[in-house]
């Protein structure tokens, strides 16, 4: 628990006004931490405090509302799980669902900031112990006297005023302490005792920690202590001597390494190797057979500047000595062997300025730089590096750019690697097929990878796998002979970290090569795949295996790993005539298009739905579901219309002869048509009292046998007309099975 130091101020003067209205309770999302926010809207004494399941807050000698109504808008409930406020009391309680603490401190007047981070709270945070009884405010029993203010220091004054020449020392100040500072100068003191009661003010909200730092031995880049100041989490402020170097810290607050710390380029020389391996291991023990620590550093650096991490740890252990950077060789062993680090020295340096950084990106497979300048850091040391550790690294650092879609820096340490001379051997080669398929040049990159797989030598089996990977996603068939040589490969990785990979690609290569049944039944040994999967099911599977494995019965749940295929697969179900599966996997993707979904519900019977999502598009398709949505509603002219508007009119004809727009077919229609509808006109006209065609009309005048004659006269030729027709209109073609 902890007061706002004005609570001293408080027990003299009296209470502070209440804050007037509803405090405004909002919140944020950050990385690392939740962020909530009341506006008290004035000066408040408050105080937090541990309760069972989370955090209380108290306003003293007030019963404060809030108004929580936009309290999780923008945030989730992982950490802050529920507000709630007693009605009697006013005291504010936070409930809490994770492993996390409390850090409240005050913005700025009347503004009080918590903010949850994640992890174990500091070793004696106030804030982690039962909040108290509230402290009544009572009126001092004594006479106050005030002192005279101390003389302030004016920041605003000194930050925007003009910049003077640095004076010379005055000899009066000369004099040193005992550790070689100098006196105090009489002027500064303004500036001294501001900095002691800010400092003050944020280490009694326990928002501020003052510590001496270890000790450092004198140099010229440190000439004199510092201290370092942490404000609540964040990365800490260093105040240092006159001189003194600036040292980068990474996000945490921790010293990055120093580039003459990880200068592996200087550890070995341009000449042949074989003249540096024996003087580089000369003189290792000394006097009594004890380990010269210059030698040991400089054997270790050689063999890592070789590239062998085995050999250099090894060297550590046979002539142990204490020396200082141990910890970085090991680290560097492990990165260059490839292995897991179990004590990585360069945790948290990806953001680095110097060489700290590529090393650092090269051991978390989960890490690399965002920022600009961690980025030019990993450039500018990659391309420093030898030959022979460019070939070696190149491919790893480019997978993990490629894995990130940061192609500018993945093309530029390709360029890096490709710059080394000689052979660029097959991990080189699967880098470059890696780009191309980041770059979307899927055939340059099986131009690459099929010879690779097929040939002999270590890296056929990661070729194989690529190769199997890539086919897969695009929907591309894998031969049965490639099934069987990953099972035999997957056998011989059984338990090493490479297996996952291996059982990966083998499911895919089920699903390529037509077996889905046990690709399906594969997914609990390789769920990372089960994504890609059901994407190659939608691509290339079978309407079998389609209607096998993606019909879902009304109770079956969605498979969120399928979201990426959802569209795809109910596009293929409407097409097969199963509306009602193609509106079930449609729920999975809210990002389906437009037109697919009116195609689903014009399946399903419902037009007017079907129209509504179209109102805008003018597209070509869509106009046609929008004429087939009018039609299935009976507007049959309004379909013409729009057909007409398409440039089709043999289906224009078509919707008006539904319509029975007799007229307008017998008057613009085509020339079958046409003939036929003028034979109907007539007739259509004369049920409505019109007049009667003039042949017709003349019958009536005639005898019988002439009446007859031109009867059969006008049949015939009616009869012409319509054989005409069926001659002119083509058949429909024959469904698919």
């Amino acid at each position: 628990m902890r007061f706002w130091p004005a609570l001293a101020l408080a027990l003299v003067l009296g209470p502070l006004e209440a804050a007037a209205g509803p405090v405004a309770v909002t919140s944020g999302e950050h990385p690392g931490f939740t962020r909530l926010v009341l506006k008290f809207g004035g000066p408040v004494l408050w105080q937090v405090g541990r309760a069972p399941d989370g955090y209380t807050l108290r306003v003293q000698n007030q019963r404060p509302t809030y108004n929580m109504a936009k309290a999780f808008d923008l945030i989730g409930k992982s950490r802050l799980a529920a507000l709630s406020a007693d009605p009697t009391t006013g005291d504010l309680h936070l409930g809490i669902a994770c492993t996390c603490y409390a850090m409240p401190f005050e913005l700025r007047p009347g503004t009080v900031v918590v903010d949850l981070y994640d992890g174990a709270p500091p070793k004696g945070s106030s804030f982690e112990q039962p909040i108290d009884s509230p402290v009544a405010v009572v009126e001092a029993p004594f006479e106050i006297k005030l002192t005279p203010a101390l003389p302030t220091y004016d920041w605003t004054k000194v930050a925007l005023g003009p910049v003077a020449a640095e004076a010379p020392l005055n000899p009066a100040l000369a004099t040193t302490a005992n550790d070689g500072l100098l006196a105090a100068d009489p002027s500064l003191e303004p500036l001294r005792l501001s900095l002691i009661e800010e400092m003050s003010r944020g280490a009694s909200q326990g928002i501020v920690d003052m510590a001496k730092p270890k000790k450092m031995p004198r140099t010229a880049a440190t000439p004199g202590p510092s201290v370092q100041i942490h404000l609540g989490e964040t990365p800490g402020l260093v105040i240092r001597q006159k001189g003194s170097a600036r040292l980068p810290l990474t996000a945490q607050g921790a010293a990055c390494l120093s580039d003459d710390q990880l200068d592996l380029p200087a550890w070995g020389a341009s000449r042949p190797i074989s003249d540096q391996i024996g003087p580089e291991r000369q003189g290792l023990t000394g006097e009594f057979d004890r380990p010269d620590p210059d030698a040991v550093t400089r054997a270790i650096r050689f063999q890592l500047f070789l590239g062998f991490g085995a050999e250099a740890t090894s060297l550590a252990r046979s002539f142990p000595g204490n020396l200082a950077d141990t910890p970085i060789w090991q680290s560097m062993a492990h990165i260059l062997d490839g292995e897991p680090d179990p004590t990585p020295a360069f945790l948290g340096m990806e953001e680095c300025g110097g060489t700290a950084a590529l090393w650092a990106t090269l051991a978390n497979p989960n890490a690399r730089p965002t920022e600009q300048t961690g980025k030019s850091a990993v450039l500018r040391s990659f391309s420093a590096l030898p030959p022979h550790l460019r070939k070696l690294l190149g491919p790893r650092l480019v997978d993990r750019f490629l894995a990130a879609n940061d192609i500018s820096v993945a093309t530029a340490l390709r360029d890096a690697v490709l710059r080394a001379p000689g052979d660029p051997g097959p991990g080189i080669v699967l880098m470059l097929a890696a780009m191309d398929r980041a770059l979307g040049k899927p055939g340059r990159s099986e131009a690459k990878l099929e010879p690779l797989a097929s040939a002999s030598g270590p890296a056929a089996a990661d070729a194989l796998v690529d190769l199997v990977e890539q086919r897969a996603a695009l929907g591309q068939s894998i031969g049965y002979d490639q099934v069987q040589t990953l099972e035999g490969l997957l056998k011989e990785r059984e338990g090493s970290a490479a297996a996952p990979r291996y059982r990966h690609a083998l499911l895919l290569a089920h699903a390529a090569s037509g077996d889905f049944d046990t690709a399906f039944a594969e997914i609990p040994q390789a769920p990372d795949a089960t994504a890609t999967l059901w994407q190659v099911l939608a691509l290339a599977g079978p309407d079998s295996a389609l209607l096998a494995h993606a019909t879902l019965a009304a109770t079956d749940p969605l498979p969120a790993e399928a979201k990426g295929a959802a569209s795809l697969i109910a596009d293929r179900m409407l097409g097969l005539g199963l509306a009602d599966q193609a509106a079930r996997w449609l729920l999975l993707d809210d990002t389906a298009p437009d037109l697919l979904k009116a195609r689903t519900l014009l399946a399903q019977g419902q037009p007017e739905a079907a129209l509504s999502i179209l109102q805008t598009d003018q597209s070509s398709p869509a106009l046609s579901v929008k004429a087939d949505a009018l039609q299935a509603m009976g507007d049959q002219k309004a379909a013409a219309d729009l057909y007409a508007t398409m440039g089709k009119p043999d289906l224009r004809w078509s919707a008006l002869n539904r319509s029975q727009s007799w007229d307008s077919v017998a008057q613009d229609g085509p020339d079958p048509w046409k003939a036929v509808a003028a034979i109907v006109v007539p007739v259509a006209q004369s049920t409505t009292g019109s007049a009667v065609a003039e042949p017709l009309a003349s019958i009536g005048v005639l005898g019988p046998i002439a009446r007859n004659k031109a009867l059969v006269q006008d049949s015939a030729a009616t009869r012409d007309a319509i054989t005409a027709l069926l001659d002119a209109v083509k058949s429909p073609v024959s469904p698919t099975q």
